[in-house]
This record gives C-alpha cells, structure tokens and sequence, in this order.
C-alpha cells in the first residue's frame, strides 16, 4: 500500500453546468465524510490535498477526469474508490484508483491532450465539408480574456487540434486536442468555425492523455507503468 493514490472520477449530466471549483468542493466534502486520512494544506481554514489534471470545461460531461490525493498513511486504492463512491451524490463515480510510485511527477505536469466526443443534436449537411476547411488551416486565432490581467490576447487553436473528424453515423465530432499547462482548448473555442454552437451540441470527455515513451499518448494510469 502507498501512501499517494491517484483517481478516475466521472461527472455526468447533473455535473455538465457546473464550475471545476464545484466539482472540487464536491470531492474534498466526500473525502471529509468518508474520512479517508487525507493530508490537509496548513493554514486557518485547512483543505483536503487534492490535485486535478485539468480543469473540466462547464457544459461538458466527462468519464476520464483524474486527480491525485496525498494520504497521512499507507492506504489501497481500492478502499479510497469504495469509501468515496458512499458518499459521494448521484452523478459523480470513482470510476478507478491505483496506487502511486513515491517519484510520480504531478497531473498538471505530464497531461498533454484530451479527447471529445461531440454529439450533435441537429442536422448538419455539410459539416465534413467545415472540418476539412478547418483542417487545411495552417492557423485559426480566437480572442481571449485574461481575466487576472484584465487584457485581451490572441490565441492560435489550430495547433492545439491533434485530430478532428466527423462520424456519420454516431452523428459525433471525435477531437483530439491539447489539454493542460502547455497548451489547452476548451472544445467550444471550435464549434463556430464548423457553424455550430453550444446549444446545438452535447460534449463529452473521454480521455485525458500523456506523452510516454516513444512519443506514445497513454492515461495516466498507464504512465505509471512506464
């Protein structure tokens, strides 16, 4: 047993509107209440140690979000997935849980790219045409807002998009993108350069992904093995 153990958590539709500030109060109240002995930050109002990937985009639903919890003593991941799963409300689920090394490097610092599933919701016809249109772009800038700054910037998503395209069948957008502190995108950034909007789709991550050896993308999970 180790001392650090590192979660899958999946957030379904009553999670989809929320912020990722909600979803971490959610996790650190059920750690509270299926007192697991989890590390607490020092300070007046102390709070349970919990590191995040990435931040889930607010309208998106995912079943791969993964975080690391520091444990006060030795612990089995399963006890952590079993204990969480009572307390934890109806639509959020441990999905899994696994021991870590004791030299695992952070989740922010190794997630590179994240993968959508995009449903959408209405009859598109030439929405193959849009992708590739996109897809012969060598740059695609939007504008954002740095809110800390209060200053606007430019931002090239086209580099941040690994692999995009349209399955007819499922009528769904598959996106591979960049996700994490070297480059991130939020899957709306993309939906009106395909003459879509939020409404008009349901968004769903089902990946989160990092770079191992060989230029391989794995889980996080995975790379541990590595």
């Amino acid at each position: 047993m180790k001392r650090n153990i590192r979660i899958c958590l999946s957030v379904g539709e009553v999670g989809r509107y929320i912020s990722h500030l909600d979803v971490l109060r959610t996790m650190q109240r059920a750690i509270r209440r299926s007192r697991l002995p989890i590390v607490y930050s020092a300070g007046f109002n102390p709070i349970p140690k919990i590191a995040f990937a990435s931040a889930l985009p607010v309208g998106v639903t995912s079943e791969a979000e993964y975080a690391d919890l520091q444990m006060q003593n030795p612990i089995a991941a399963a006890e952590v997935k079993d204990r969480l799963n009572q307390v934890l409300p109806a639509g959020f689920q441990i999905k899994a849980a696994v021991e870590l090394p004791d030299d695992y490097r952070p989740l922010m610092a190794v997630v590179q790219a994240a993968v959508y599933w995009i449903k959408v919701l209405k009859a598109h016809d030439n929405l193959n045409e849009r992708i590739a249109e996109f897809l012969e772009l060598e740059e695609c800038f939007i504008t954002i807002e740095r809110k800390k700054k209060k200053t606007m910037a430019q931002k090239d998503i086209r580099k941040l998009i690994y692999q995009l395209s349209y399955i007819e069948q499922e009528n769904c957008i598959y996106l591979e993108c960049g996700s994490g502190i070297n480059g991130n995108l939020r899957p709306m950034d993309l939906l009106p350069f395909l003459d879509l909007e939020l409404t008009d789709v349901l968004i769903h991550r089902t990946a989160l992904l990092v770079r191992a050896k060989g230029d391989r993308l794995v889980t996080p999970f995975q790379v541990i093995k590595e």
